[in-house]
């Protein structure tokens, strides 16, 4: 009977071991598995932050480019404006200087005439001496 407790506790120390490896070998696999997990879960997230971003962003920027187009047409009415109501006396002045070159021109013109008529006739009673 002396061997039988040494060989019952050799049997459960061998026991104990195979339970022990069994539990390291479990213990492995999860934490595998735990590390692919925890790997896909990171990715998730993050894409999920990513187009969360990405469609904040998009959303921000079609805000502002109504609110930029709105400012850019108000600007140029104002600029339209403004260039409209100091052009009047532009164009008033350029039809006046446009009807003062016209004369200017035909009195040139009836000038130049005259001019060349008294030129023939003295040059023909000139010649008739």
């Amino acid at each position: 009977m002396a061997k039988d407790p040494t060989t019952a506790r050799e049997a459960l120390a061998v026991q104990m071991m195979e339970d022990i490896d069994a539990l390291v070998r479990r213990l492995e696999e999860v934490d595998g598995e735990l590390g692919t997990k925890m790997d896909q879960a990171i990715k998730d997230g993050a894409a999920k932050a990513l187009l969360q971003t990405r469609l904040n962003f998009e959303s921000m920027m079609e805000s502002q480019q109504v609110a930029l187009l709105q400012a850019g047409r108000e600007a140029a009415a104002r600029i339209g404006n403004e260039l409209n109501r100091s052009s009047a006396p532009v164009m008033l002045a350029v039809g006046g200087l446009r009807r003062w070159f016209i004369a200017f021109v035909a009195t040139a013109f009836l000038s130049a005439i005259v001019a060349g008529a008294m030129g023939v006739f003295i040059g023909y009673r000139l010649a008739a001496m």
